[in-house]
């Protein structure tokens, strides 16, 4: 009878320390998408390899959100900038939806994720951003802000979600155009 109380408790023991094997390897995957993601922004790549390179990530974040894998405020977090460098209002609304469950999780998180992620799905619409987190250059011509309602959001919102003020963005749009 003592050989099959040890045996469970074993075994037991043993599939908790599966469980955290697996949580630790998963958490691990999601900190290698999220740095992968960010280097390849600050590398030189060509567009198409980038694009290939962020599909292949947003793949396997649907992999790691699917199996339950993403648990975290700072996972969640860190999967949303995945959706973030999306093609299309599909991954924007994806990165919206994962910083809502990241706020949810833990309010004192980074928020301006949730604003350029908004922005962003909005923009993909064609409809105007709200937060005024998306600017834009072309080759001879100075620095906008994409299509842009300010009155939809008042500055102690922009603040609560990390972003500049309307005044604040004025002198940073001056400041690009000024360099």
């Amino acid at each position: 009878m003592k050989k099959i109380y040890l045996l469970i408790l074993l075994a037991v023991v043993g599939c908790s320390k599966n469980h955290n094997d697996d949580q630790e390897i998963m958490t691990a995957d999601i900190i290698e998408l999220f740095e992968t993601d960010q280097n390849d922004r600050k590398s030189d790549l060509r567009w198409t390899r980038l694009s290939k390179r962020d599909e292949l990530r947003r793949n396997r974040a649907n992999q790691l959100i699917d199996s339950g894998m993403v648990v975290s405020a700072k996972e969640h977090q860190m999967i949303a900038y995945i959706f973030q460098h999306g093609n299309d209002s599909s991954d924007y609304a994806k990165a919206i939806s994962l910083m809502k469950k990241a706020i949810e999780l833990d309010s004192t998180i980074d928020k301006r994720l949730y604003a350029a992620a908004t922005d962003r799905y909005l923009l993909s619409l064609d409809k105007p951003q709200i937060y005024g987190t998306q600017y834009t250059k072309t080759k001879f011509k100075p620095w906008v802000m994409k299509n842009y309602d300010t009155t939809k959001v008042s500055d102690k919102e922009r603040l609560k979600y990390g972003v500049d003020t309307l005044a604040q963005q004025k002198e940073k749009l001056e400041k690009l155009n000024n360099e």
